[in-house]
């Protein structure tokens, strides 16, 4: 078998736990790369890469936590948290498959001021630093062609 993905398919617990404990290290090293700075990862998501693969995934997370939302999957807070080196992640997410998602994951960090984070880091490196626009909120996705995860800061729109 060609392996296009690392990690896929994850078949069980353990092997879903490297992913994830790689998708914090690689997105924690990818915002240490352009901003200097290690921030807290409000959550956690996986990408499947097959139709299977989700389905294997969501059985595994509904034994690990319960589902506290939806957004091309289920969102997922653990009864146990899991401890990261810059903190504990409470909430994990499988996405659907995606054609345009090749990557391992992704993960929010929570930064201090976002509107200072946004001037600081989009302006000067807009090449790694991409504003998305949504209905209920803007968020700055963090990419590097070198790294198979993304990371993104949100900002929440007031009502």
């Amino acid at each position: 078998m060609n392996k296009l993905y690392r990690f896929s398919p994850i078949q069980n617990e353990p092997e879903l736990r490297k992913a994830i404990d790689y998708v914090a290290k690689k997105t924690t090293e990818l915002s240490r790369k352009f901003t200097a700075n290690e921030y807290p990862i409000n959550y956690l998501t996986i990408f499947s890469h097959y139709a299977d693969e989700f389905e294997n995934i969501e059985k595994i997370l509904f034994t690990m936590g319960k589902q506290v939302g939806e957004n091309n999957g289920p969102f997922i807070q653990l009864n146990e948290p899991i401890q990261l080196s810059n903190g504990k992640l409470e909430k994990i997410r499988i996405r659907q498959p995606d054609p345009y998602r090749m990557q391992v994951g992704c993960n929010d960090f929570t930064v201090p001021d976002y509107a200072a984070f946004k001037e600081k880091y989009v302006t000067n490196n807009p090449q790694h630093f991409r504003v998305i626009q949504r209905p209920k909120f803007e968020m700055i996705e963090l990419l590097d062609p070198d790294f198979d995860v993304l990371a993104y800061v949100l900002n929440y729109k007031s009502s």
